[in-house]
Parts: structure tokens; C-alpha cells; sequence
């Protein structure tokens, strides 16, 4: 009876693990710059690895996601220049389940200067 018990116990354990390493990453997520009232917002959908800028405040200045690849590369740089209102979206290609790292800026377009005190945290998803 011990036995039995033992040997569904490990098909239980093998078979959770096994589930759990089969499931697909959907880890959708957003960052904002920093200070108060977001006014460049970043969403990244895992799902298609979609990046979203959002230019949320009519502060003359171009929301920016500034984002790193498994390789090193980095940082990439997706604008939105279409001012307070307006969002761009940026449809990627990532192998799934590799990751990505990105944050939020706020920036010149002109120039393309990042203005690296309005940075946001960076965070850390998966395609």
C-alpha cells in the first residue's frame, strides 16, 4: 500500500512538472516614467511581443520605451513623437520564452536625446 501510494505520489509530482513546464508565457506588463502622473507609458504584450508608447501629458516632450535583448543588445529605442494623446505601436519578433528589458523615457525626438531623469524602472518580461 506504501508503494502504491509513493508511486502516485511521484506521477502526481511528474506530471505537475511537466504542465508547468509546457505553459506558455503571457506575462503582460507596463511601466511609466518617473515622477508624478505617468506621462509616457510603455505596455509590452507577450503574446505577438508588442510594444505600446503612450504620450500622456502635453509637456512638449516625445514619450520613448528604451529596450535590451537576451543577446546584449541595447538599448533599442521605439519613439513616440505624435505628442499628448497618441500612442505608437511597435509589433516585434522575439523567440518565445526568450525575455526582454524595458523601461520608460521621456525625450527630444529631434535630437533623439533621452532625458534619462524622467527614466522610469526598468522591468523584465517574457516574449
Amino acid at each position: 500500500m506504501a508503494v502504491l501510494r509513493r508511486s502516485a505520489l511521484v506521477a502526481l509530482a511528474t506530471g505537475a512538472l511537466l504542465l508547468a513546464g509546457g505553459a506558455t508565457a503571457s506575462a503582460d506588463s507596463e511601466r511609466c516614467t518617473s515622477g508624478s502622473g505617468c506621462a509616457g507609458r510603455v505596455t509590452f504584450q507577450s503574446y505577438g511581443e508588442v510594444f505600446k508608447v503612450y504620450d500622456q501629458d502635453p509637456d512638449g516632450h516625445s514619450a520613448v520605451a528604451m529596450y535590451w535583448l537576451p543577446d546584449g543588445s541595447g538599448p533599442h529605442l521605439i519613439w513616440n513623437p505624435n505628442g499628448n494623446g497618441s500612442t505608437v505601436t511597435a509589433n516585434l519578433e522575439f523567440a518565445e520564452g526568450s525575455w526582454v528589458t524595458y523601461r520608460a523615457c521621456l525625450g527630444e525626438h529631434g535630437p533623439k536625446e533621452i532625458l534619462q531623469n524622467t527614466c522610469g524602472p526598468t522591468i523584465t518580461d517574457l516574449a
